[in-house]
C-alpha cells in the first residue's frame, strides 16, 4: 500500500470515528425526549390507584393532563427535554427531571393548587438500580416519597403516605419501570463506552499519519 492510500485509511477512520462520536448525543437526546403517549402507574393499598399522565404534542413543548383513577387533577405544559412545565409554573408534575440533582425541586400540590418542596433524602438502590430518593409533605397529611433513577430521573419506586392509608408502587409498575431503567443506562454505558474507544481509535488514526507523512522522504 502507497503513502497517499495509507494517509487516506488513517483519514478515513478519524472521520468514521468522529461520525461516531457526533452521534452519542443526538441518541442521547432522543432517549431523554418525552414522547407523546399515556404513562400509565399502577399503585397498591387498601383501595388501588392508577394515575395516568397523558401527553400530547403541541408547538415546542407537550401538553400534560395527569388524571387519578380517571379523574383529571393536573394540567399544564411540559418541555419534553427536561420533563419541567414548559412555562406558568414551577412546580414539577409527577415527572422527575432528566438527570435528577441532589437539590430540592419545587413540586405542584394539585389538591392544595401550589407548589411545595420535594427534598433529596440522600442515594437509594431499588434492585441493584443506584437512585436519588425525593420527599415532598402534601396537603392532607400525605407524603409522596420517590426513587427516581440517577441518570436517567426514571422513577423506580414510589409510595405514598396518606394515614392511615398507604400506596405503593405496584409490582408490575415497579418491574416495567427498572426493566426500562435498566436499558436506558445500559445504552448510555455502551455511548461512553463507544467514545473512549473511537476517540483512542481515532488519536491512534491521527498519529500514525503524522509518522507517515513525516517519512515520506
Amino acid at each position: 500500500m502507497n503513502l497517499r492510500r495509507r494517509l487516506a485509511t488513517c483519514l478515513g477512520i478519524i472521520v468514521a470515528c468522529g461520525a461516531l462520536n457526533l452521534a452519542s448525543p443526538i441518541v442521547i437526546a432522543k432517549q431523554r425526549t418525552l414522547d407523546p403517549g399515556e404513562y400509565t402507574m399502577l399503585f397498591d393499598g387498601a383501595s388501588p390507584r392508577t394515575r395516568t399522565v397523558t401527553l400530547t404534542k403541541a408547538p415546542k413543548k407537550l401538553d400534560a393532563v395527569v388524571t387519578l383513577d380517571g379523574e383529571d387533577i393536573d394540567a399544564f405544559p411540559i418541555d419534553p427535554s427536561t420533563a419541567f412545565p414548559a412555562k406558568g409554573r414551577a412546580g414539577l408534575g409527577p415527572l422527575i427531571p432528566y438527570r435528577p440533582e441532589r437539590r430540592t425541586y419545587p413540586l405542584f400540590d394539585a389538591a392544595a393548587g401550589t407548589d411545595v418542596p420535594m427534598d433529596f433524602l440522600g442515594p437509594g438502590s431499588v434492585r441493584g438500580l443506584d437512585t436519588f430518593k425525593y420527599s415532598a409533605e402534601l396537603s392532607g397529611g400525605c407524603t409522596r416519597t420517590v426513587d427516581a433513577e440517577r441518570r436517567t430521573g426514571r422513577i423506580v419506586d414510589e409510595v405514598w403516605d396518606c394515614p392511615p392509608q398507604q400506596w405503593v408502587l405496584a409490582e408490575e409498575t415497579k418491574a416495567a419501570q427498572v426493566d426500562a431503567a435498566r436499558r436506558d443506562v445500559a445504552w448510555l454505558r455502551a455511548l461512553q463506552v463507544m467514545a473512549v474507544v473511537t476517540r483512542t481509535i481515532a488519536a491512534a488514526a491521527f498519529i500514525t499519519g503524522l509518522v507517515l507523512y513525516a517519512r515520506r522522504g
